[in-house]
């Protein structure tokens, strides 16, 4: 049993950290505080960029390698035949995206100011759903070149990419964050995608469950990887996959990321612990609040054995 029994966080914050900064933003309005509520979009408006600049940054260096190997012509091939009529989401147009979201933001704050409660929380709420629309789409995109990385170039190629585009080091650097700063970082990346999820915690860790995933499971559940989307699941079962076959290529970040963090300072930056029915059972990713109690299996799982002085890095 764990002998770390404090408790970092209070029930009704994690509850309110697992909603949207839209539903936020309603009950501040709805509570008079509209200072609070000013400030929610602040918050919603970095979610947001954050979460874009992500996906591209994930877009940009995947089609590299394909004009790295094969020619500007191959990575130009490659976004054809990705934006297609049967993959509506992914013709997203983010011309002047970040310009577009802060006139909007502009617009919100104007109501709010001139007292029009109602109207400002509208156009948030229809800028969340565009936002959540422009996550989709990129999510959907990145998905689909991920696979025809896969498929012309196998899981070791995908490994090295996922591990350049995934930045553990922006959560943890050197794998000495204290638990609450780690768990205060976690809980903003969640949140750039945009959707509620449930975070709560005992004596041990903070576990993050939200049911569904807002991507990989929402990927699986929207039929990404059935015709005529047909992303790529990943065989043989493998560190890249949890030792799971047929794992679906998108959640295949989370374990480059966890062997990243392992390999540069000895501890997973969090620890995914995947379901026996991905995209229909949830999976829960744990944040250890004493490294030294994450258990053998997490790391023995990635083809790594777990360090003996991790009770120093805790």
């Amino acid at each position: 049993m764990s002998q770390t029994a404090e408790r970092f966080f209070s029930e009704d914050y994690l509850r309110e950290a697992g909603k949207t900064s839209a539903v936020l933003f309603a009950q501040w309005l709805a509570a008079g505080q509209t200072q609070q509520a000013v400030a929610q979009l602040d918050d919603m408006r970095n979610e947001m960029q954050a979460m874009y600049y992500n996906y591209r940054g994930w877009q940009k260096r995947m089609l590299a390698v394909f004009t790295e190997r094969e020619g500007v012509q191959k990575s130009a091939q490659v976004l054809a035949s990705i934006e297609t009529d049967d993959a509506p989401e992914r013709l997203i147009d983010v011309e002047g995206i970040y310009q577009r979201w802060d006139d909007a933001f502009d617009i919100i704050r104007a109501l709010v100011a001139e007292d029009q409660y109602d109207r400002a929380q509208q156009e948030c709420e229809a800028l969340h759903k565009h936002a959540l629309a422009v996550h989709d789409g990129m999510m959907s995109r990145v998905t689909a070149i991920l696979s025809e990385l896969y498929r012309s170039y196998g899981d070791a190629v995908v490994m090295q990419v996922l591990r350049e585009v995934m930045n553990p080091a922006a959560i943890d650097p050197d794998g000495k964050l204290p638990f609450k700063e780690k768990v205060e970082k976690l809980i903003f990346f969640t949140r750039l995608h945009l959707l509620p999820f449930t975070v709560v915690e005992d004596d041990e860790k903070a576990t993050f469950m939200p049911d569904p995933c807002p991507s990989g499971a929402r990927l699986i559940r929207d039929g990404h990887y059935e015709a005529p989307r047909n992303g790529a699941k990943v065989n043989p079962a493998s560190a890249l996959t949890y030792q799971q076959s047929d794992f679906p290529i998108y959640c295949c970040h989370e374990p480059a990321m966890e062997i990243t963090s392992i390999l540069a300072n000895g501890v997973p930056v969090f620890v995914i612990d995947p379901s026996d029915q991905l995209g229909y059972k949830p999976c829960k990713t744990y944040v250890y609040k004493n490294n030294a109690e994450i258990p053998a299996r997490f790391f023995e799982r990635l083809g790594l054995e777990k360090p003996q002085d991790l009770i120093a890095r805790g």
